[in-house]
């Protein structure tokens, strides 16, 4: 098992919320709080090739012709 489940401090109501932290498919940390409603879940999603393209012109790299292969099932 590679998750661990642990506690934290909620940043919205500073009640103590359940932490979730996983490390596969990739490293990610979830928070639900059961005091106030907060909860934080990753979403995977991707960028369209125009905003992927802004991006890398932020960074100063070659624009893209067309989106590289995405694992859609992540």
């Amino acid at each position: 098992m590679s998750g661990h489940d642990d506690s934290c401090i909620c940043p919205n109501c500073g009640g103590i919320a359940h932490q979730y932290t996983d490390r596969k498919p990739f490293n990610y940390t979830s928070i639900d709080c059961l005091h106030c409603g907060l909860y934080i879940y990753p979403v995977v999603e991707y960028y369209s090739l125009e905003i992927l393209n802004e991006r890398r012109d932020d960074d100063d790299l070659k624009p893209l012709d067309r989106l590289p292969n995405q694992n859609r099932h992540l």
